[in-house]
């Protein structure tokens, strides 16, 4: 063996290897970058409020993150019955933006016989964690996951009072030969309480 092949085998073989691990490291930081990056897509730090009433409430006053807001406090005013159509409608206006929770929401309002009803309910210990629930996030769209901001619709309903998070994705369509994103809809009961 001449001494340029012991020199070239000494040198070389040790760098080749460290080049090998380099790129095996590279790889994993890659895999665990998007893995981290898919998981942190659907969380958010602002949400919008929105409120419903049916079922006769009447006189509904919610303060939220130092806000009040008021519905069918006309004298005579109360909400209509809740039908089929309604179990996944959006609130026609939404009051917001808000940090994700911007402390407990307060909420009182008349019930369809008349009785005055209060109640309290912290999304800090209702809603665990700070993201939208979705079965395939690998199919959302990353640079713009969602269509608006999240919302959290509180729903009075004669002595019952339920929240939900809801939110519009942005996702990757299955059929690859469409050239538009599709948009689903996200909506979890994330509490529910009659009094």
């Amino acid at each position: 063996m001449t001494i340029y092949a012991l020199l070239a085998k000494k040198t070389l073989v040790p760098l080749f290897a460290g080049f090998l691990m380099l790129q095996a490291g590279a790889a994993t930081n890659t895999t665990t970058a998007s893995t981290a990056t898919a998981s942190n897509l659907l969380a958010y730090s602002t949400h919008d409020l929105g409120l419903l009433c049916f079922g006769g409430v009447s006189n509904v006053r919610v303060t939220y993150g130092g806000d009040p807001h008021k519905l069918f406090d006309d004298k005579g005013a109360a909400a209509p019955e809740k039908t089929l159509a309604d179990a996944t409608r959006m609130p026609r206006g939404l009051y917001g933006t808000y940090d994700t929770f911007a402390g407990p929401i307060d909420m009182q309002w008349r019930s369809r016989d008349g009785t005055e009803l209060s109640h309290v309910v912290d999304l800090n210990k209702e809603i665990t964690g700070r993201t939208i629930p979705y079965a395939h996030p690998e199919r959302v769209y990353a640079k713009k996951p969602f269509v608006r901001k999240p919302v959290i619709v509180v729903e009075f309903n004669d002595r019952t009072v339920t929240a939900y998070l809801v939110a519009r994705l942005q996702v990757m369509p299955l059929d690859a030969a469409k050239s538009t994103l599709d948009e689903v809809n996200s909506r979890t009961l994330v509490y529910s309480r009659t009094l």
